[in-house]
């Protein structure tokens, strides 16, 4: 148990060393995997339906 209380008091000390700006960029990062990840899967359903 106190592994794991370790990892997850290191997981915080590192998010607290982010600054709001890196964060907004992280996010900002993931909403681009998200769009790109959903306008596959659309290509994919449309394939899928030509088939």
């Amino acid at each position: 148990m106190t592994s794991n209380k370790k990892k997850e008091d290191e997981e915080v000390a590192e998010s607290q060393k982010l600054s709001p700006r890196d964060k907004k960029e992280i996010e900002e990062g993931l909403c681009v995997n998200c769009a790109l990840v959903s306008i596959l899967f659309t290509i994919f359903l449309m394939v899928a339906m030509v088939l």
